[in-house]
């Protein structure tokens, strides 16, 4: 049986208007997912306890990251596993909570949340804000490319430190490479402020 023209286009509109509509509800998702991470940030904040963004997360924010120069307003999630990075950067678990003393290593995707990674500079700003209202502002040292199969990333500080991770190149089309693009920012200050939002 031989289909007619029209029925292909049919059937490849039909497909396309899935596609689409599979489409908007994964950027709904999203955006109703920011909001709730939002308001579990503010519960947070207002409570001292942690706050899940909806009952069955397995993931809630631990910090909020800023990089005003680049308009980057950002919730860190608990927990650098796919199901957190899928609506943000992770905290991996291990590492210092972002804001707090040692060395806090964050990861996120590169096509997401951490594109912006690339361009950072040295010298660029950056702003923490833990989970109980103190700011830390950080700068910008340097970024490099580490090779993960090669060896582990190996962290050695006597400062407190935030490391911005996420996979390299940023506009590889084929996922899960062994190249990681780290970026290293120092700690400066640390103050107890209240929680504002980029402008």
């Amino acid at each position: 049986m031989r289909c007619r023209p029209n029925a292909i286009a049919m059937a490849l509109v039909g497909l396309a208007c899935w596609q689409l509509g599979d489409g908007l509800w994964i950027y709904a998702k999203a955006r109703l997912a920011h909001y709730l991470i939002a308001d579990a940030w503010q519960q947070t904040l207002a409570t001292g306890k942690t706050a899940k963004p909806w009952p069955w997360a397995d993931t809630w924010p631990v910090a909020r990251l800023q990089a005003i120069d680049h308009n980057i307003d950002l919730y860190i999630l608990e927990g650098a596993h796919g199901s957190a990075l899928a609506f943000g950067p992770g905290h991996m678990q291990g590492s210092a909570y972002p804001g707090t003393e040692g060395v806090s290593i964050v990861g996120g995707h590169r096509d997401t949340h951490f594109r912006f990674l690339q361009q950072l500079e040295p010298g660029d700003p950056l702003r923490i804000t833990t989970n109980s209202g103190t700011v830390t502002s950080y700068r910008v040292v340097g970024q490099r490319i580490a090779n993960s199969a090669r060896a582990p990333l190996r962290v050695t500080a006597t400062e407190s430190q935030l490391l911005l991770i996420t996979c390299y190149p940023f506009d590889s089309l084929r996922t899960g490479g062994p190249l990681r693009y780290v970026v290293t920012a120092v700690a400066e200050q640390s103050s107890a402020a209240t929680d504002t939002l980029l402008r």
